[in-house]
C-alpha cells in the first residue's frame, strides 16, 4: 500500500470511531495486522508480493509471521522455495484462522454498533476547538 493510500486511509479512519481489538495469546498477540498478512499472503501465494501489498519490509513480515506462529501448535504456512510450486500458501489451520477472526470482528462490530454510533454522535468534530459549554 502506498504512502497516499495510507494517509487517506488515516484520515477516514480519524472522521468515525473505529474498533480495534487484539488478542492475547500466552505472551503473544495477534490483531488486524497480523490477520491481514496471513490473508493476503493466502491470496498471493507470496509472502514478499503481501508485504509490498500492505506498505511493509519483507524481514518485518517474516517477523510478523514468526510471532504468529509461535501462538499455535501447528504451521499457519506452507512455503516452497524454487521450482513451479514455489511461494507460500495457508494451511487448513492458517485459513480457519483468518475466517474465525473476520467472524470475530463482524462480531465485535454488530456488538459495539450502538456504542460506536453514539460516540460519533457525540464526538468533537474539530479536535482544535475547545468543547462547547454545557447549558445550565
Amino acid at each position: 500500500m502506498s504512502t497516499k493510500k495510507n494517509n487517506r486511509r488515516a484520515e477516514r479512519i480519524a472522521q468515525t470511531p473505529q474498533l480495534r481489538a487484539k488478542v492475547l495469546v500466552r505472551n503473544d498477540m495477534i490483531g488486524a495486522g497480523k490477520i491481514e498478512l496471513l490473508r493476503r499472503i493466502g491470496d498471493t501465494g507470496s509472502i514478499s508480493a503481501a508485504a509490498k501489498d500492505m506498505g511493509l519490509g519483507y524481514r518485518r513480515a517474516l517477523f510478523l509471521i514468526e510471532t504468529t506462529q509461535r501462538m499455535f501448535d501447528s504451521p499457519l504456512l506452507i512455503t516452497e522455495r524454487g521450482g513451479s510450486s514455489a511461494g507460500s500458501r495457508l494451511t487448513p489451520l492458517g485459513r480457519a484462522l483468518v475466517e474465525r477472526h473476520g467472524a470475530f470482528e463482524d462480531a465485535l462490530a454488530d456488538s459495539a454498533a450502538g456504542f460506536l454510533d453514539w460516540l460519533e454522535e457525540h464526538q468533537n468534530r474539530d479536535p482544535l476547538s475547545e468543547p462547547k459549554p454545557e447549558p445550565p
